[in-house]
């Protein structure tokens, strides 16, 4: 499983969340979770602003 968090385009100052579940074989992807930065993973953001 992957997160990235960043904004869902240039123009914004927002920021989403986003997991991935990436398969073994690297061919495949599979995005399960998107939605607005909540507080959980704000939290981590914050305390790791280089990514």
């Amino acid at each position: 499983m992957m997160l990235f968090i960043g904004p869902p385009h240039g123009q914004t100052g927002r920021e989403i969340e986003v997991l991935v579940n990436v398969y073994s074989d690297g061919r495949q992807a599979v995005v399960f979770h998107a939605m607005p930065l909540g507080p959980k993973f704000r939290r981590y953001r914050e305390e790791n602003p280089s990514g």
